[in-house]
């Protein structure tokens, strides 16, 4: 099997973080790159098993997802770029926890009264607007 190989640049990261990296790679006489490959693998497999399989929905204007819906589909769920993605009332916690993964580059997520609104926050990143309806 070949292996493909990107060069990158990576910004931002802690120098004290980098170079106690770069010394155990050169410890192990390893390049910076492999171990760094092997830490994202373990991270992406951490943060999703295998066994796990995770399905993704992009680029939708509005989204409108129930209880019965996410159960229905029955895995979990990365939703990206949506534009105005409203999670109904009938969803409650272990069911949002259950079926989805991440909310994702969504401009106005709107989750029920009874979510705390930290908890609508964990599952997102770069999301412009979280509301919780009164």
């Amino acid at each position: 099997m070949v292996t493909m190989v990107t060069d990158v640049t990576i910004r931002g990261i802690s120098d004290e973080v980098y170079n106690e990296f770069s010394a155990e790679a050169r410890k192990q006489n390893r390049a910076i790159g492999e171990v760094a490959t092997d830490a994202m693998r373990i991270y992406l497999e951490r943060m999703y098993p295998p066994e796990q399989k995770i399905h993704t929905v992009s680029y939708v204007d509005e989204l409108r997802l129930s209880k019965r819906d996410l159960e229905e589909f029955g895995q979990l769920v990365v939703f990206r770029y949506i534009e105005h993605f409203i999670i109904e009332d009938d969803v409650d916690l272990e069911t949002f926890e259950r079926y989805i993964a991440r909310i994702e580059y969504c401009e106005r997520l709107e989750v029920p009264r009874h979510f705390p609104k930290i908890y609508a926050y964990s599952k997102c990143s770069h999301c412009e607007q979280v509301i919780r309806r009164e």
